[in-house]
């Protein structure tokens, strides 16, 4: 039949289409290999700034990584330097089975606690996207602008 081969040690029938399919499925492995082997000292670290609401609400500064896509973060740094709340709550949410689950939570005081915190220092594996938030009490807070840099490595 057009489109299929038969196997004559397996005496199976395979669709052409199935072929493709796996050929594909090798292909992106390969790229992901080529880009290990050409980046081994990891990704370019990520820098940005987030202006927020961040006392009105909980609100997210960045997302880190890929579904289903696996990632070392060696680094995530928060600056609260524009921030003047006496609790700046810095909250991490990944998918655990397939649900997003809040996974670290710490409060700081931008009076007190130094202006760049280290929220990952050291590594940690990641498989899925990890949220990073913020949320200050202080009206005052809202419409700032809460920096972040981050370091990630592929696997």
């Amino acid at each position: 039949m057009p489109g299929e081969f038969y196997i004559e040690g397996k005496q199976a029938r395979v669709d052409l289409y199935q072929i493709i399919a796996r050929l594909n499925d090798l292909a992106v492995k390969i790229d992901n290999l080529q880009t290990l082997v050409e980046n081994p000292e990891g990704l370019p670290p990520t820098s940005d700034s987030v202006t927020g609401d961040w006392q009105s609400t909980e609100t997210e500064i960045v997302s880190v990584g890929e579904a289903n896509t696996q990632y070392k973060l060696h680094s995530l740094l928060v600056s609260m330097h524009n921030l003047v709340g006496t609790t700046i709550t810095v909250r991490l949410y990944m998918k655990v089975k397939g649900l997003e689950r809040k996974v670290y939570e710490q409060a700081f005081d931008a009076t007190t606690d130094p202006p760049g915190l280290w929220i990952v220092n050291g590594t940690v594996a990641v498989h899925e996207i990890l949220k990073v938030t913020l949320q200050s009490n202080a009206a005052a807070d809202n419409g700032q602008a809460v920096d972040y840099d981050c370091l990630l490595e592929a696997m």
